[in-house]
């Protein structure tokens, strides 16, 4: 199974699933800024049994009802995934506690059979004897300190994806759901978001209270915006 976490659904990726905030088609949601949160509990739902106990310690110790219910990601959208491949997106590597992040991949990549694709990890597990890792492969020295993962911030009010990609979304445009122009009491054909232009685009196949703009950013990619009619 191709596993696609933190890549627009909209974009020209092959995956059998994707995971992102933005619902376009049958994917599976999480909340902004909880891909910690959701990697850390695909992490311990695949590797539990074979992790060493320093780590087997952390998952314990972790708020999974806390995790599940603030991320907005439940036990069933994990029982839909598969050990497979997993292709990182750029919203995971503009992620504020990457260097955290990296380190569930790595537990999924040694302990998981996960094959990891879009970014690069470091070899947090090494065996305590090279000359015994044929031998006894289980042996191996712990050196991934995780960090407690944090609280996620609020997101309300006006909220669109900065989406660098204008086979998605062109500069004009605004991309949303009939969900997003009701919550943003959109009466008008055109809008003005931060200063700009937009035209509405709505999509049938997207849901959610999230929009779409085209925007290179250099920051995690969910942005609160003001949004304003036009006549």
């Amino acid at each position: 199974m191709k596993i696609s976490i933190g890549n627009l659904p909209l974009k020209n990726i092959k995956a059998d699933v994707f995971l992102h905030p933005i619902k376009y088609k049958d994917s599976i949601t999480y909340e902004p800024m909880a891909e910690e949160a959701v990697i850390a509990l695909i992490a311990k739902h695949f590797t539990y049994d074979k992790v060493p106990e320093e780590v087997k310690d952390y998952f314990d110790d972790m708020d999974d009802g806390y995790l599940f219910s603030e991320s907005n990601f439940d036990e069933f959208d994990l029982e839909k995934l598969e050990i497979g491949e997993i292709i990182i997106g750029k919203d995971i590597l503009l992620h504020p506690k990457l260097e955290n992040i990296k380190k569930f991949l790595v537990i999924l990549r040694d302990f998981g059979g996960f094959k990891i694709n879009g970014i690069n990890l470091p070899n947090y597990f090494e065996p305590s004897d090279p000359i015994l890792e044929e031998i006894v492969e289980t042996e191996k020295t712990f050196e991934c300190n995780l960090e407690e993962i944090d609280e996620l911030p609020s997101f309300d009010g006006s909220v669109v994806y900065a989406c660098d990609d204008n086979w998605v979304v062109r500069a004009n445009e605004l991309l949303c759901s009939q969900q997003f122009i009701i919550a943003n009491k959109i009466k008008s054909l055109k809008v003005e978001v931060e200063g700009e232009i937009k035209e509405i685009k709505k999509l049938p196949e997207l849901k959610g209270t999230f929009g779409i703009i085209y925007k290179k950013v250099d920051v995690y990619p969910f942005l609160r915006v003001n949004i304003k009619n036009l006549v």
